[in-house]
């Protein structure tokens, strides 16, 4: 597995330089928190923290034969030293890292989110990457730092492996609590067909004389927090070809700006590095081999906004079509390769409505139907934070902007209403059934706020609906049933006409019905909150009593085939609306 690494981050861009260091340390050293400024470089090298007793409690066979990690590896010692933050400390000690980015909010800069008040302090507070994989690994020739771009990266990090530079005061550890949602979801995600960061392994410090955090969390059905009850740490391995954030270029681009201040002709070498590394990472064939050799940074940085345009764009209205809530969703939580990372206060709709969140502090600006603005919002920044790049090399940075946002505006707007027709079944083909499509959509949304309808439910039942309809039947609902039997009339017919215009211009035989492919748009089973307070709770039963991790590992098993109906036992479990009392506890219907 170590023979297959190969550190493009390390070998491609820039550490903090040693005067810096110097400047850092001398003025911020001390304390039991090491938090401190990073004036430059895309990288601070770092150690994880081990756990103490670590304990496998789950792994992904996925992940693990992506990777090429066999079975006997995952059970053997070194595995579990490794994943547990305690790897890479023999006489070749393997290097480790995190990385300073920048926070914006809707589109907004912001600096006092840093102890410092310059930004220089914020960071991967207590993620740390342990190695980038290269698979398969030609053993007969040195990969180098540009690596073939036919074989498939994926860098590790350990979310929890303790406190690093960015740590702005914590511990930099994560709870069992939180690394169990943060797995699970992170391959649950992966199988509802959004793109994710995938989990690895979930490692928890174990027994009397493992390791705790305190942290304020709700006691049962409570609705304010208990300051700080002793939890178990954890570490969970995230797995992506990269985790190149917005926020790393935004971050570039305004230390761009701010030396431009003193010195118009300084370069922005530091942000085109980034910028490469970014199209190496995620865009090779479009953004990256086509301009590298001729230094092309302006047609790299033009496709690079393309790129994350349609990656990012696909990806929120997956989140609407799942019904996931990400609950944070700034730029430093935005990858430039479109894929969903940071499962914080992350939920899965139980009760629809728009502004959806389980988080108190996501504001109207995060919840449920605004997150694909949020989205835009990010893609902005990313846009903005390439200009510099843009004007450097002979380009109209105002007419880039104005284009890709306008650009960006329609992409956005379409891939929302596409994952909207698939949920109705709907095939988007004519410009008259896509507004149909919309008409459909606006019609029943306030139905279903007003309703209070499970999201998940409803969609789900509606494909059962569309297999076996007939005009003369009435619909089974709690909603307005006259109300609702006239949208689901009107549906039926432009489902039935969609399917016809499909058909037609197809030479396949065997197109899908219309009630497969809503299946496949629609997912029978979700992570509820509820659901995982139950398989937590259970988890952590106390620092002196042994784990129960079965129910951990129901759901993971219940995850790998959300579109599918499931077991009797899973359907009667699982397959329902949310139990009264996690509709309003705190720490299931919301956190704050």
């Amino acid at each position: 597995f170590r023979k297959s690494f190969n550190h493009s981050w390390i070998n491609n861009l820039s550490p903090e330089d040693p005067l810096n260091y110097e400047r850092s340390t001398s003025k911020y050293s001390g304390g039991s928190h090491p938090g401190r400024p990073v004036y430059n470089g895309h990288f601070v090298r770092v150690r994880p923290t081990p756990l103490m007793n670590p304990k496998l409690v789950i792994y992904s066979e996925e992940m693990c034969k992506e990777l090429g990690i066999g079975v006997g590896e995952v059970e053997s010692e070194s595995f579990l030293r490794y994943f547990s933050g305690d790897g890479g400390m023999e006489e070749t000690p393997i290097e480790t890292w995190a990385t300073p980015y920048a926070l914006s909010i809707m589109g907004r800069r912001y600096t006092n989110n840093c102890p410092f008040g310059t930004g220089d302090g914020y960071g991967d507070g207590r993620a740390i990457s342990v190695g980038e994989v290269v698979v398969p690994f030609d053993t007969t020739s040195d990969p180098g730092p540009a690596y073939p771009h036919h074989a498939k990266r994926y860098e590790l990090q350990l979310k929890g492996a303790g406190q690093t530079p960015f740590c702005r005061g914590a511990d930099g550890r994560a709870v069992l609590r939180s690394s169990i949602r943060e797995f699970l979801a992170s391959e649950a995600m992966h199988h509802l067909g959004v793109c994710t960061t995938r989990a690895l392994s979930l490692v928890v410090s174990d027994g009397a004389n493992g390791d705790t955090s305190n942290r304020p969390w709700y006691s049962d059905n409570a609705k304010n927090r208990t300051p700080n009850l002793p939890q178990r740490c954890a570490i969970t391995t995230r797995v992506a070809s990269s985790f190149v954030r917005i926020g790393h270029l935004d971050l570039f681009a305004r230390r761009v700006e701010m030396i431009a201040m003193k010195n118009a002709k300084a370069k922005n070498d530091k942000l085109e590095d980034m910028m490469w590394h970014a199209c190496y990472r995620e865009y090779y064939n479009d953004a990256y081999e086509p301009y590298w050799e001729s230094k092309d940074a302006k047609s790299a940085a033009m496709a690079l906004m393309n790129g994350t345009m349609n990656t990012l764009s696909r990806m929120v209205a997956n989140w609407v079509r799942v019904g996931f809530v990400q609950g944070n969703f700034n730029a430093d939580n935005c990858l430039v390769g479109g894929r969903t990372m940071d499962y914080g206060p992350f939920g899965f709709l139980d009760v629809y409505h728009p502004l959806s969140a389980k988080w108190t502090g996501s504001g109207e600006h995060f919840g449920f139907m605004n997150q694909p603005k949020a989205g835009y919002a990010n893609f902005a920044v990313l846009v903005e934070s390439l200009l510099p790049i843009i004007e450097a090399n002979g380009g109209d940075a105002d007419k880039v902007r104005d284009e890709m946002l306008k650009k960006a505006q329609t992409v956005f707007s379409e891939a929302v209403d596409n994952a909207m027709s698939s949920k109705m079944g709907i095939q988007v083909g004519p410009p008259e059934m896509a507004k149909e499509a919309d008409e459909l959509w606006e019609e029943i949304e306030p139905l279903l706020r007003g309703g209070r309808a499970d999201w998940t439910l409803f969609w789900r039942q509606l494909t059962y609906v569309a297999a076996k309809y007939s005009p003369a039947n009435e619909p089974s609902t709690d909603y307005d049933g006259m109300t609702l039997r006239g949208w689901i009339e009107r549906w039926y017919k432009a489902l039935a006409s969609s399917h016809t215009f499909a058909s037609s211009q197809s030479t396949d035989t065997s197109l899908a019905p219309p009630e497969e492919r809503m299946r496949l748009a629609n997912p029978k089973y979700t992570l509820r909150e509820w659901m995982l307070v139950e398989a937590y709770s259970k988890a952590d039963a106390g620092k002196f009593m042994p784990g129960d991790y079965s129910g951990v590992h129901e759901l993971y098993n219940l995850t790998m085939d959300p579109y599918g109906e499931g077991s009797p036992e899973a359907h009667k479990k699982y397959y329902r609306r949310a139990p009264d009392e996690s509709l309003s506890a705190g720490g299931t219907a919301f956190v704050s």
